[in-house]
């Protein structure tokens, strides 16, 4: 993998280059903490490098909460014209990264299925990662396999901090032709060194901090051969149905369509982000409802991500990026839920 020096103070001009392929989002460090900016020229060499992933996930930068896909009046053929809107993701960890993957193979690659707007968007978005320095109490990406770090074939370029700049890595082709143009000298060995005793010792933290939910069985089988077990009760008592574990998830893609007729006589066709954890979400013909209890729905959740998808696509949906931890109101933890089942059974 090719790999160059940035050094910090060509990080604006660096930026504006990147500029020619579109829109810059930036991943910085604020006074709330990680945030995914739209940047304006004037900040380009302002860059403030976050130890960590964003508290929100890279997913809404590639679809709405709120996107209308059809008009129609009559039984006349429309084609659906999708507006390109090129943009560079500058700065992703490895668990948004992965978290793209796993929307790709749903919405751009099933072979049965293709999502024209996710394709149009992610086709015409430049990702960049970044290497994470430091963790989150929520963090589990080890897990799942995962690195805090990017992983080769998730990015197009990637960053890793060092003294004086960074180190940019070519992820691909669109990468390199991304970076066309742009002189920077070839990063010495001593700085890919120091990136892998980085990487090493960062990954050790997470193996520490998490050896305590480490299980003996695979989530799959966790999950899918212990449906009534004591540990779904008692970690999914404090849930409240708020939902927040779902929107703030970078892998969550459940949606619904709805028609509006407006007054003018037109239809319109929309679709919207919803969740599992709502109770009409699950509604069937005749008015029936298989997940009306809330520890259905609560069980469903672990079932969709590490059964059901795992079935599909040979990989769970789940990051281990800890947001669903951050955020939720009832102070649930997925690692805890997952090694309560091994454990009470």
């Amino acid at each position: 993998m090719e790999s160059y020096f940035l050094p910090i103070e060509k990080i604006g001009e660096f930026t504006a280059h990147l500029s020619n392929f579109g829109k810059i989002y930036r991943c910085e460090q604020t006074e709330t903490g990680p945030r995914i900016k739209l940047l304006e020229e004037k900040d380009y060499g302002n860059y403030s490098f976050p130890e960590v992933r964003t508290g929100e996930p890279a997913k809404f930068m590639f679809i709405k909460a709120k996107r209308k896909v059809a008009e129609y009046f009559d039984d006349s053929w429309r084609q659906v014209e999708v507006k390109k809107e090129p943009k560079v993701l500058f700065g992703l960890k490895g668990c948004d990264l992965a978290a793209i993957k796993i929307w790709d193979n749903v919405f751009r690659d099933d072979p049965d299925y293709k999502d024209v707007f996710y394709s149009t968007v992610r086709e015409n978005t430049l990702l960049i990662g970044a290497d994470c320095t430091g963790i989150c109490e929520t963090c589990f990406c080890n897990l799942l396999g995962n690195k805090p770090y990017p992983k080769d074939g998730e990015f197009d370029l990637s960053i890793s901090p060092v003294d004086g700049g960074f180190v940019l890595f070519v992820g691909n082709e669109k990468g390199k032709k991304a970076i066309d143009g742009f002189s920077m000298p070839k990063a010495e060995p001593s700085m890919l060194k120091k990136i892998e005793e980085r990487r090493k010792n960062l990954l050790g933290k997470l193996n520490e901090q998490n050896k305590k939910f480490e299980t003996k069985s695979k989530w799959r089988d966790l999950v899918e051969k212990n449906p009534d077990s004591k540990s779904w009760a008692e970690n999914g008592a404090t849930c409240v149905a708020c939902a927040a574990c779902t929107y703030v998830c970078p892998t969550c893609f459940c949606f619904q369509i709805y028609d509006n007729t407006c007054p003018d006589g037109k239809h319109e066709r929309f679709i919207a982000l919803d969740s599992c954890k709502y109770p009409r979400f699950s509604f069937m013909a005749g008015g029936m409802n298989p997940r009306g209890r809330l520890i259905e729905r609560f069980k469903h959740r672990y079932n969709h991500k590490f059964f059901h998808y795992d079935w599909r696509y040979d990989i769970y949906a789940c990051t281990g990026c800890g947001r669903c931890i951050e955020n939720c109101m009832g102070k649930i933890d997925m690692r805890k839920t997952l090694k309560d089942i091994e454990k009470l059974g």
